[in-house]
């Protein structure tokens, strides 16, 4: 079995067992043939950069499917990093990692500009912009016509424009456990007119782009809109927004999530903390708005909202305040992509049928600090072990019985919750027997 087949079957496996996995892709970004990134990381497509000419080399480069960002990275003047026409690619900040801008200039502006690209994961990165000041500029991150992205614990700071923008036929696009402030004052003065544009997140450019009827299909879970967010929490033009379990709190907004023109909103499991105007029906030229128990808005329900085509439990909003607060963000500590708040629990099993078992007990034991098996092979072996997007996080010559990994080679480090593929393969052989591992 072909690991990127199993990670196929171990999406199915896992969405059965647990009702709600944090740490794999959610909404919808699961449809339309879901959302992989990079695909499996080899050492010829990976690369580590910690300078800006690094990081634009790598994330322009079709060759390159894994990016990890090191330390703080400032973009120069008119340093706006725009990747275009690629598919597969995953970019992760590696802890205390950002990539800031202080650019002001209307055409310099931004941080990352992605354009028609497809199946792409960002996670854990930090991205800093000058403070918002209205002269139409760049955000710090906009999608333009890209499909199948999961955005998941970044942070989105001081935008001049948008923290973060979708536009342009974009679609299937899945944003969990992200945070969205104001950190700076808004800066007055600016061309456009606006004094406090701290206006987050905008689906949608224009009431004219007619392109975008039948897309623009969006999930937002366990996002924080908090200090200095004024609107735009997202603002939805034509598109299928679906918001559950966000969280709001900033002190300055005049309304969180707007309906504009054609959107169809469903919105559940919210908890909007003293928020003025929760759920902005704005012009009532929507499509449909269903508010259903959220905290702190009055329900809502105008035409016949879209049913959601994937399985999303979504929490009472009192139980996501404290979970937001404490694991939303860029708190990944490791590139091994596990989130704090990972719930997954128990021990579950894929194995290789078209092959001879070589693992002497049929379930590995699994807790919060090992790994360990007994393999009945008694010639060395090669073990490796792989987390769910098919990166190797380890990967050792073991001829002892039996085999424990705590986290890393040689180190007393515990291995974080997650799930994980685990290779055995005995001399002189292709892969023997496959186990998908969930950690407590």
């Amino acid at each position: 079995m072909r690991i990127g087949s199993l990670i196929l079957v171990l999406i199915s496996l896992t969405g059965s067992i647990q009702a709600q996995d944090k740490c794999m892709p959610v909404g919808w970004a699961t449809e339309n043939g879901g959302t992989t990134g990079g695909g499996t990381q080899t050492t010829g497509n990976t690369s580590t950069v910690s300078t800006y000419n690094d990081l634009k080399t790598a994330l322009t480069s079709a060759a390159i499917k894994f990016v990890y960002v090191s330390g703080t990275i400032t973009c120069p003047a008119d340093g706006r990093i725009t990747v275009s026409g690629m598919n597969g690619k995953t970019i992760i900040g590696l802890p205390g990692s950002k990539i800031i801008s202080t650019d002001l200039t209307k055409d310099g502006s931004g941080i990352l500009y992605i354009k028609k690209c497809t199946n792409f994961i960002l996670r854990n990165l930090v991205m800093e912009g000058p403070g918002a000041y209205d002269a139409d500029g760049y955000d710090n991150l906009c999608l333009d016509n890209c499909q199948n992205f999961w955005v998941d614990h970044c942070e989105f700071h001081d935008a001049m424009d948008g923290n973060f923008d979708i536009k342009n036929m974009s679609d299937f696009i899945s944003v969990t456990w992200c945070t969205f402030s104001y950190e700076k004052p808004p800066i007055a003065g600016g061309p456009g007119g606006s004094d406090d544009h701290r206006y987050s997140s905008l689906i949608g450019s224009s009431d004219d782009d007619t392109a975008d009827a039948g897309k623009l299909s969006i999930t937002f879970q366990y996002c924080w809109w908090g200090a200095g967010c004024r609107e735009r929490m997202p603002r939805m033009r034509f598109g299928k927004l679906h918001m559950a379990n966000n969280l709001f709190t900033s002190s300055v907004s005049t309304s969180c999530i707007r309906a504009g023109y054609k959107a169809d909103v469903l919105a559940e499991g919210n908890y909007f903390e003293n928020q003025t105007l929760p759920i902005d029906l704005y012009k009532n030229d929507f499509t449909a708005v269903k508010g259903i128990n959220n905290y702190g808005a009055s329900a809502v329900n105008q035409g016949t909202a879209f049913t959601p085509p994937y399985a999303l439990p979504v929490d009472a909003p009192a139980n996501i305040v404290t979970p937001v607060k404490t694991c939303a963000g860029a708190k990944l500590t490791s590139p091994s992509f596990l989130s704090p708040c990972c719930t997954q629990t128990g021990v579950e099993v894929q194995s290789d049928s078209e092959v001879n078992h070589i693992f002497a007990h049929p379930n590995p034991f699994v807790s919060s600090t090992t790994i360990s098996f007994t393999h009945a092979a008694q010639t060395k072996t090669h073990i490796r072990i792989f987390n769910v997007y098919g990166q190797i996080v380890y990967e050792s010559d073991a001829d002892h019985h039996p085999f424990t990994w705590n986290g890393t080679s040689n180190s007393s480090c515990n291995v974080p919750r997650g799930v994980y593929i685990v290779t055995v393969y005995a001399a002189g052989e292709v892969s023997k027997n496959i186990q998908v591992v969930k950690a407590e």
